[in-house]
């Protein structure tokens, strides 16, 4: 019950502030009204003998007026402010465009500094790659035939590609093909180093040429014979080396060619160590490049101290002196 009270005490206190604020509201109004009914007089004497002119208008119309001027100066100001931001923000959009072609223009010349740099490597590598008996239809498949087709493009409606652009685009696909290149050369070396390793190249014994490989008069015969490999004159027991890993195929004596060693090797290579004093491998041993095989003597029928030493590929004998120390590992 006395919440009740309460609650309609509250609603006559508040109906009764907004009666007093309506009267007071009601009469500012009236007074303004009355205000504005009040007349004022503007009279213009002339200095002449003229009549003189009398304005007479209401304070609610110079109200109006000031008001209308007042917004008017309002709606200036707001046009001038926002005429000298977009002044402002055209100054800045010029300035940011200078700065992007200036910026662009350098970005040019690093793409075309970059360009010239990855030709460089990218003909380096293909070079080398081609020298090493590389395919050079790999090298063949660079943005040749794409820069015809590009050239092709340009000037149709179908071509959107600048040359920064397509630029970008063919250095992108050379260090692609320099990558593979490179991964290709890699295998060529590997290969190549085998083959070099497997190569008969060292001296196989320490010495002279004696009779060198093709036409030479013999000294026991006296008459040109044709020499099948190298005689290399040497110390009695110097020691004889392989020239290559190989396998011992073959080992014996004869009185034309002393004790004697036969060695294959990968890759078809076939070496003969003739004119031994003494033989210290055995029939399909193992050596390795630089293992001593026998050492240095003479035959019945040549009294020289001297190596016989033949390279052979398949059943072709080979001039041994075209790969001492020519081939390097």
């Amino acid at each position: 019950m006395e919440v009740k009270q309460r609650l309609h005490l509250i609603f006559y206190r508040l109906r009764y502030k907004v009666q007093e604020w309506k009267l007071k509201l009601s009469q500012r109004y009236e007074d303004l009204d009355k205000k504005g009914r009040e007349r004022l007089t503007i009279m213009v004497i002339p200095h002449t003998d003229r009549k003189t002119i009398n304005f007479v208008i209401s304070y609610k119309a110079i109200s109006i007026f000031i008001g209308i001027m007042v917004i008017l100066l309002v709606i200036s100001a707001v046009n001038v402010l926002s005429h000298s931001g977009s002044i402002h923000q055209l100054t800045e959009l010029n300035l940011t465009n200078k700065d992007f072609i200036r910026q662009s223009s350098k970005m040019k010349e690093e793409v075309n500094s970059l360009h010239e740099t990855i030709q460089y490597y990218y003909e380096r590598i293909s070079n080398l790659y081609i020298k090493l008996g590389g395919d050079p239809s790999r090298v063949s498949k660079g943005m040749g035939g794409q820069a015809g087709q590009f050239l092709a493009l340009q000037g149709t409606p179908q071509s959107d590609i600048t040359d920064e652009s397509f630029r970008i685009k063919e250095d992108i696909h050379n260090l692609k093909l320099s990558s593979e290149l490179s991964e290709e050369i890699i295998k060529l070396i590997k290969k190549r180093k085998s083959i070099i390793r497997n190569t008969p190249s060292i001296w196989p014994t320490k010495g002279y040429v004696l009779f060198p490989f093709g036409n030479y008069i013999s000294p026991v015969t006296g008459k040109e014979e044709i020499n099948r490999g190298l005689d290399i004159g040497s110390f009695p027991g110097a020691e004889v080396i392989a020239t290559a890993p190989g396998i011992v195929f073959d080992t014996g004596y004869s009185p034309a060619t002393g004790y004697y060693v036969k060695l294959s090797h990968r890759f078809g290579w076939k070496t003969i160590y003739s004119n031994l004093d003494r033989i210290r491998v055995k029939k399909n041993e193992k050596l390795s490049k630089g293992d001593i095989l026998g050492y240095v003597g003479k035959s019945p029928e040549n009294p020289i101290y001297h190596l016989h030493y033949e390279v052979h590929v398949g059943t072709q004998a080979l001039n041994p002196f075209s790969f001492l120390n020519q081939i390097q590992e």
